[in-house]
């Protein structure tokens, strides 16, 4: 009868017994680096170059300025991560549009896809004014636009959607007036490209993933700020 408690106690010592730390920290690094090489090959074959894809969504910023409720219109290129975004006082086809002309001056590269979701204002169900809808206008400008069917499906876009401004910094921001917005804009847009290092970029920047390309390799900062600026001084050199 002891022999059978010996057994009995040292089958129980084994099941009770740890795991020790340093393995399961092993095997958490392990899983998270192939999580990470099969996210890198994924980024890979859906764009291979800047420009190849780019996923734009518009959301309502929670937070009020001067009692609107702004949208944060977003634009990420999946190859390298870099961001353009713009705040909007309606979420409109309009803006849209106007958002998509940004994207395209705003980006040192040529866009060839927009992937959006199934939503207003990039589409359009009814097809009424369809010249007019933001598939047509991209279309016109020899961009592909393709839509997000199932966005709990789309890996890419989970990824990358969490990178924008409003969910990153959404209810943390505040700002008293709408001037202040498009500056805390700004200054993320800023940081997120230039020094925000990205676990889905092997722990580049997205500037720093550009520059891998060699026709980008000699750009220093990404900075809208001055694209802004060089573009204003353009526009007032012209209607000289």
């Amino acid at each position: 009868m002891s022999k059978d408690n010996g057994a009995n106690h040292s089958s129980y010592s084994r099941v009770q017994t740890p795991v020790r730390f340093d393995s399961l920290c092993r095997e958490i690094s392990h899983a998270g680096r192939k999580y990470l090489d099969a996210l890198a090959l994924a980024i890979e074959e859906a764009a291979p170059r800047p420009g190849c894809l780019v996923y734009v969504q518009a959301k309502k910023f929670v937070m009020q300025s001067d009692g609107l409720e702004p949208v944060i219109f977003s634009a990420i290129d999946v190859s390298t991560h870099l961001q353009v975004a713009q705040a909007y006082l309606a979420m409109t086809m309009a803006a849209a549009v106007d958002f998509f002309d940004f994207v395209v001056r705003s980006f040192p590269f040529g866009v060839s896809e927009i992937r959006t979701l199934t939503e207003v204002p990039f589409h359009n169900p009814a097809r009424v004014h369809s010249h007019h809808d933001f598939t047509s206008t991209l279309a016109r400008g020899g961009i592909l636009h393709s839509i997000i069917t199932n966005p709990s499906q789309d890996v890419l876009f989970s990824i990358v959607s969490k990178m924008s401004f409003d969910c990153v910094l959404e209810g943390s921001v505040a700002h008293e007036s709408q001037g202040d917005l498009p500056r805390e804009l700004a200054r993320f847009l800023f940081f997120h490209n230039n020094f925000r290092s990205l676990p889905s970029l092997g722990g580049k920047t997205p500037l720093q993933k550009l520059r891998t390309f060699n026709e980008f390799a000699g750009i220093r900062f990404f900075d809208l700020r001055a694209l802004s600026r060089r573009t204003n001084e353009t526009n007032q050199h012209e209607g000289e």
